[in-house]
Order: C-alpha cells, then sequence, then structure tokens
C-alpha cells in the first residue's frame, strides 16, 4: 500500500474515535463535520507518507488548542487496524507529565476498548511490574523512553538489602513503531537543554527508520530548527480550526480574590504554589457556598485523582459552573472541562495560549482576565515583558496554528534563545560526552545524562498507623501507596529546596523501601542527605501527623 489512503476511510475511523470518547464521558454525541474533514484530511497526508515506506519521518502536527490533534494520530494507528494494512506493529504515546499521562491513559483506554486493541503502561508509576511488551499502544512520559534509549534504569527498588531496577522499552522495539510526543512543547526549559538532548535522540532514531510525531498547539521556529538540522526527513502538518469566541482583557494590576466573580464558575492559574494555596484559601472565605478546588504539583496523587473526579462528575451532571478551580501550571493541559471563564497571571506566549485553551472548549463564548503579576517568578521577566503586547493580537489569531507560530517567534526571538542555551551548555556538553561514550552490546557510562536541568524526586507520606511497629512491613496495599505519593521537582541550582523539605520533617523518621518476598518494608535510614534522597529517587517519611508539614511545602 504505497498512496491510497482515502480521506474518507480516515473519516470514519476518526469519528469513531470522537464517538468512543463521548460516550465514555457521558456526552451528548455529536461530530463537526467541517472540523472532521479538516481532521481527516491531515491524518490521510501522514498515512500516506508513512505507507510510502521511504525510510523515517519526523512529522511535526501543529494545532490549537480543542482542534482535534489526539483523534488525528490515534487515527494513524487504528487505521491499520481497521484495514488490516500496517506501517508499524506498535505505538507509543509519550506524556511529558504524569498529570498528562493519567488522563490519556483513559483516552486510549476508551480507543483500545472500541477498536479490541491493549493498551498499557510502562513507566515509573506502572502499578503491576512488567515489561508490558504485549500491549501493541503504550503510553509513557518523556523521561521514560528517553532514559530507556539512553540505557538507564527508570525503575528502581530495594531488594535483599540492594539496589535493584529494570531496563524498559529497548530501543529495537521503538524503531519499528510510531511514537508520538503528545504537547511537545512543554519539554522546552528554562535553559534549552530538553530540545536539544532530544533532538539528538529523535533523530538518531528517525534517521535509522523510526516514525515519530510532534503535536503541539505551540512550537516555535528555534524548537523546530533544532530537529530540522538534525532529522533527515522532517514534515510540518499545520491545522487550523474556527476562530475561538474569546474576549481576552489585559490589566495591569496583580490578580486578587477581590477581583473574582463568585456566582460564576471560572478557572484561576497563578504563576506560584503558594500563591495558589492562599488564593484557594481566601476564595474559600470569600465565595461560602461554592464549590472550591485547588490543583497544583505538590498534591499527592490520591488528592489529585480525588479533585478530578469530583470535577468530572460535575462536568458529567453539566453544573461545572458551581465550581471554582483555582491552580498553578498544572491547568495548563490535559483539563477538559466546559469552563467560560478564565482569571489568569500573565505568563510566557506559549503557557498562555494553552491556559486559555482550557476554556470555551465547546464552541461557548470564553471570558479571558489577564493580570501583570508583581513578580516575573518562575518565568523570565523579558519573556513576560515581550508577551503582553502581544495579547491584542492573540485574541484574533486563536484558531491558526501558522500565525500563532509566528507570534511565539516574535517572543522567543534568536537573542532570548541563544541566552537560554548558554544557561544550559554545560549541562548538554555532559549529554553530548554520555552519547558519545554510549555502545552497542557494552555497559552503559557510569554517569547521569540530564535531559532537562530539573529532577523530579518522589516523597511518600505515611502515618506510623501504615507501617507494623515490629516487622516494618507496610499495611497499605502499593495502590494506596502511590496514592500517598508527591513528586517534587527541583533545579540543580537548587539543592537547598530539598534541605528545606528534609527540615519540615525534621521530627519524623525517614528511610526507603524495602522489597522481601514480594513484601514492601519500611526501611528506616540513620541519617539522610539530599544526595542520598536524589540517589535513591524516593523518600519515605513516617509520621503521626504529616498533613501539617506538608501545609509548608513550596
Amino acid at each position: 500500500m504505497t498512496g491510497d489512503v482515502q480521506v474518507e476511510k480516515v473519516a470514519e475511523i476518526v469519528k469513531d474515535l470522537i464517538k468512543a470518547w463521548q460516550r465514555a464521558n457521558k456526552r451528548e454525541v455529536k461530530v463537526d463535520e467541517e472540523a472532521l474533514r479538516r481532521q481527516a484530511e491531515i491524518a490521510a497526508e501522514i498515512l500516506r507518507g508513512f505507507y510510502r515506506n521511504g525510510g523515517g519521518r519526523l512529522v511535526l502536527l501543529k494545532a490549537p488548542t480543542g482542534a482535534g490533534k489526539t483523534e488525528i494520530f490515534a487515527s494513524l494507528y487504528f487505521y491499520q487496524v481497521a484495514s488490516g494494512v500496517w506501517h508499524t506493529g506498535r505505538m507509543y504515546v509519550v506524556e511529558p507529565v504524569h498529570a498528562l499521562l493519567e488522563q490519556m491513559a483513559k483516552r486510549f483506554g476508551t480507543y483500545g476498548k472500541a477498536f479490541r486493541v491493549k493498551v498499557e503502561e510502562d513507566h515509573g508509576e506502572v502499578k503491576r511490574p512488567t515489561y508490558l511488551y504485549t500491549a501493541p499502544i503504550t503510553l509513557t512520559t518523556v523521561d521514560s523512553y528517553a532514559y530507556a534509549y539512553l540505557a538507564q534504569r527508570v525503575d528502581k527498588w530495594i531488594e535483599r538489602g540492594n539496589l535493584t531496577g529494570r531496563f524498559t522499552m529497548p530501543v529495537g522495539l521503538m524503531m519499528h513503531a510510531i511514537t508520538v510526543f503528545d504537547e511537545a512543547h512543554l519539554v522546552q526549559d528554562e535553559v534549552y537543554l530538553g530540545p536539544r538532548a532530544l533532538a539528538r535522540i529523535i533523530c538518531y532514531l528517525v534517521n535509522a527508520g523510526a516514525y515519530v510525531v510532534f503535536s503541539s498547539a505551540t512550537l516555535p521556529t528555534a524548537f523546530i530548527k533544532e530537529f530540522k538540522s538534525r532529522c533527515a526527513t522532517v514534515e510540518e502538518r499545520i491545522l487550523s480550526s474556527r476562530p475561538r469566541k474569546v474576549n481576552i482583557e489585559f490589566r495591569k494590576a496583580e490578580l486578587t480574590p477581590n477581583d473574582v466573580d463568585c456566582s460564576k464558575g471560572a478557572l484561576i492559574i497563578v504563576n506560584t504554589v503558594p500563591r495558589a494555596r492562599r488564593f484557594y484559601k481566601d476564595l474559600k472565605e470569600k465565595c461560602k457556598g461554592k464549590k472550591i478546588y485547588v490543583l497544583h504539583s505538590l498534591l499527592t496523587r490520591g488528592d489529585r485523582e480525588r479533585t478530578l473526579r469530583e470535577l468530572e462528575e460535575l462536568e458529567e451532571k453539566k453544573r461545572i459552573n458551581e465550581a471554582i478551580v483555582v491552580g498553578t501550571q498544572t491547568l495548563e493541559v490535559g483539563i477538559d472541562y466546559s469552563f467560560t471563564r478564565l482569571y489568569t497571571d500573565l505568563s510566557p506566549l506559549d503557557s498562555l495560549i494553552q491556559r486559555i485553551g482550557r476554556v470555551g472548549r465547546r464552541g461557548d463564548p470564553a471570558e479571558i482576565l489577564v493580570f501583570q503579576p508583581e513578580r516575573p517568578e518562575p518565568y523570565r521577566k523579558d519573556l513576560l515583558e515581550k508577551t503582553a503586547p502581544k495579547l491584542d493580537s492573540l485574541e484574533k489569531m486563536l484558531g491558526d496554528a501558522a500565525k500563532l507560530g509566528e507570534l511565539l517567534d516574535e517572543v522567543y526571538d534568536e537573542k532570548i534563545v541563544e541566552d537560554m542555551s548558554k544557561k544550559g551548555d554545560s549541562l548538554y556538553v555532559q549529554f553530548l560526552d554520555y552519547l558519545e561514550n554510549l555502545h552497542l552490546y557494552s555497559l552503559p557510562p557510569e554517569t547521569h545524562p540530564q535531559i532537562k536541568p530539573s529532577l523530579y524526586v518522589d516523597l511518600y507520606l505515611l502515618t506510623t498507623k501504615d507501617v507494623d511497629k515490629e516487622t516494618k512491613e507496610l499495611l497499605i496495599s502499593r495502590e494506596e501507596l502511590l496514592r500517598r505519593r508527591m513528586r517534587i521537582s527541583f533545579s540543580y541550582r537548587r539543592l537547598d529546596r530539598l534541605e528545606n523539605i528534609l527540615g519540615l520533617f525534621d521530627s519524623c523518621e525517614k528511610g526507603g523501601l524495602e522489597r522481601d518476598d514480594e513484601k514492601l518494608k519500611f526501611n528506616n535510614w540513620n541519617r539522610v542527605s539530599t544526595r542520598e534522597w536524589i540517589r535513591e529517587g524516593s523518600l519515605v517519611i513516617l509520621c503521626d501527623d504529616v498533613d501539617r508539614a506538608t501545609t509548608k511545602l513550596d
């Protein structure tokens, strides 16, 4: 099969995916035929390239938020299932953050049931310790995917007193799969390490024959150049959508609870966790009788899941406007509710586009109020200064991916990207040195390559009732253990942050988990340093009352 992919056949697949997801979410089953046609045409173009079998290729799929990118890249695999004609036997869907992974797992699980295809996950949090090679579609994270290529361990644990683990996703599987990087813009970081490191990995795979798709609404030219300079075949596919019905108002004052109308449902996105916590507390006092929720990166997995479950129930009952959701950057992607009002701190243009994309997602008019924060943190001041004047133009361009790209390039110009890159050059050189010494049939280098300027470490928050006093065996299930986990991100330049966290739990026992005959035991460490925590990747806190200390985390 070469170029005989019929748009009508692809449209049938996309329509089946849309309907399956709408039914799963108990929404009215309806399809926008005009949008469906655009989706099918883009998917058919990509499929024709795959079926021509002319070697590997990288496809840059650019589309506004809410335009239907997920159905497009999902159809690239499920079209094969329906037609019986194959270009690749496997698919990896790679998400930049675990919060997105959880939501995409639900979505692809629905698609898999509709087409009778097994969908699994493979990353550091899989509930069942298995290699999962039998699932044709595997969902994973950027870290897990990249470090699998780099022959680094992803999943670690203590067994009989020794550190052990497993390698995942052999490169041979990556080579013979279609890999989709969803929300690909999120691999960008403050020192531009992620795009440079990932360009090396992805283009090695593409040049060896792999099919890779980058899906995003916001990919600046500087990002794209990294890949075009290294990948032999790069295609851009741009999907536009109907103009969004939004009204954007910029106020040169800080957002406060007094600006919020308690009578209407809304999303409120601020730039830091401490600010989100204060806002949440103040709104609980101001908007009595209203359902107020908070979502940020320093919630346990269980708290986040519980909040999302309650919001999904409100959405299903068409009562979402009874709620006000306060959060940070964690709300920028993956939130799919019918809010029509957004209050937000000013953030860099790519971030702001994602925030605006969270409202008016059902075609309803949306009101966006953007406020000037007193301090730029955690962003660069110059990025905010270059973004503010673009708001008038942004309102008219939200449905046009090509024009959004041009607007992004005015913010992320060569000078800013060069300045960002200089701060990450030393880490990039270390990454290149690791690649240079990574050889087939040899043990990987002893150094640890970095694909971003920060790391995640896990904090498991347990009470003394969760552990047997005598045997130290955990009295809770593995699933409950995961719900107690808090994932903390920190910069290499801010190790003092971990020191501060350890100080909050000064009176608590600290240690790790040891696996013994399929049972998990708490292993008390006499002394805990930040470097030990980083090396192990996780730390267990055992206290009579952990909640009091966690409220001070930032």
